[in-house]
């Protein structure tokens, strides 16, 4: 009779067990299809650095520290917001908050991603907003198990955010074939799959002119950091004018979706 018992009490629990889990597994899935990622990237030159509010209200800009605002060597956050009411998008340049430099309303979709592209200048900014249509799937790794390393990848996308520099051709090092070609401002290419395999350490691109092919930069691409990730290579600052700071001169910067 007490084995009975045990068997009996063994399924109960079993079932019980099974029933919450599922229970889990749908408040997880009703979670995730409830809210939106938005990956805001501050390419804005000249201006400083700027508070970013990316949520379902106005805010007042004191609830944001100082060193969470974005532009310099910050430049992008990804923000997760509800969809079941509009999403506040608002930029004001650290110094003065009181300077409303964005401000519109959007209602976005559950589960899935976006971009806002914040460049220009404080006096001439130019926004871009998209919903990631072909947005990458991330690697699913098995707990516990070591992923081959045949299969390690980085996924790159190039985006040009400079208002003064060329249209740009972008190619791997050695290799002729062309990973961007005349990509104008606020242009970006889709998202393409890159080795990361343990041997492999960085990625070297050139960065020309379309007009002349004239050789503007040689990139190399951290692709042991940026390992099963999405990343947004962007070009951005003032092209060929002497004596800005830094931050504010032509660069290349990898942004990653987190």
């Amino acid at each position: 009779m007490k084995t009975i018992f045990r068997i009996i009490r063994f399924f109960l629990i079993f079932f019980c067990g099974l029933f919450l889990y599922s229970c889990q597994k749908e408040m997880v899935w009703q979670a995730e299809a409830g809210i939106a990622k938005v990956n805001v990237i501050n390419a804005v030159v000249t201006g400083g650095n700027a508070k970013v509010n990316v949520s379902a209200k106005q805010i007042n800009w004191s609830s944001i520290p100082d060193n969470q605002a974005l532009g310099g060597f910050t430049l992008s956050r990804m923000f997760i917001v509800p969809t079941d009411r509009n999403t506040v998008f608002q930029l004001v340049p650290l110094s003065d908050t009181t300077n409303m430099w964005y401000n519109q309303v959007a209602q976005l979709d559950g589960g899935k991603v976006y971009t806002l592209y914040l460049s220009g200048t404080p006096t001439d900014l130019k926004t871009k907003f998209q919903e990631e249509i072909n947005f990458p799937d991330y690697v699913i790794r098995d707990p516990g198990k070591p992923t081959p390393s045949a299969d390690s990848i980085v996924n790159i996308r190039f985006v040009n955010l400079s208002s003064s520099g060329p249209k740009l051709d972008i190619n791997m090092l050695n290799n002729i074939a062309l990973e961007a070609n005349d990509l104008g401002y606020q242009q970006f290419t889709d998202f393409k799959a890159y080795p990361a395999r343990n041997n492999t350490y960085t990625i070297t691109f050139q960065i020309r002119n379309s007009a002349d092919k004239s050789l503007i930069a040689t990139y190399d691409f951290n692709a042991d950091f940026f390992r099963f990730k999405s990343v947004a290579v962007v070009l951005m600052g003032v092209y060929n004018t002497l004596g800005l700071p830094f931050v504010d001169n032509y660069r290349i910067e990898s942004i990653p979706y987190q």
